[in-house]
């Protein structure tokens, strides 16, 4: 490689050669065309990472509508004490621990066993193909499976 110097690229008259003239011309284009990749390249990956939030917030909010859909169809409301004294008592005591401790206090008193053979449930139906007639079973039996599974777990 052949290395000029700037007294050795200059004309006795004081100008450059327009071959010279041009390979700066050029570098200087090549070298705006890089910046502008880079800004390319760097808005590209800030549109994809608010793209996968986005796409996070969007599963979250499925998965929410789809264990609340659950939850609805098996039917698995607050469990109601037998007698009217104790049920006034137990809307009390939900009222003053939802304010006091939030939601995770309120699933506390949910039907767990019910909840979980729901889920089991789920879980075998969805792996039958998709032609099989898929039967919900009663309640009584779901939380069996899920009193079961409970029992074996803890």
């Amino acid at each position: 490689m052949t290395v000029h110097t700037e007294q050795s690229t200059v004309h006795t008259d004081g100008t450059m050669p327009a071959s010279l003239i041009r390979l700066r011309m050029r570098e200087s284009a090549l070298r705006q065309q890089a910046a502008q990749y880079q800004a390319r390249a760097e808005h590209l990956e800030r549109v994809a990472r608010h793209q996968a939030q986005q796409l996070g917030r969007r599963i979250d909010a499925h998965e929410k509508i789809v264990l609340g859909a659950l939850v609805k169809k098996a039917g698995m409301a607050m469990p109601a004490p037998h007698t009217d004294i104790a049920h006034d008592q137990h809307e009390n005591d939900v009222e003053s621990m939802s304010s006091r401790r939030g939601i995770a206090a309120q699933s506390a008193a949910y039907d767990r066993a019910l909840i979980l053979g729901s889920l089991m449930w789920l879980t075998s139906a969805l792996n039958h193909p998709a032609n099989d007639a898929v039967m919900v079973p009663d309640r009584q039996r779901l939380r069996e499976d899920g009193e079961r599974a409970l029992r074996r777990s803890g």
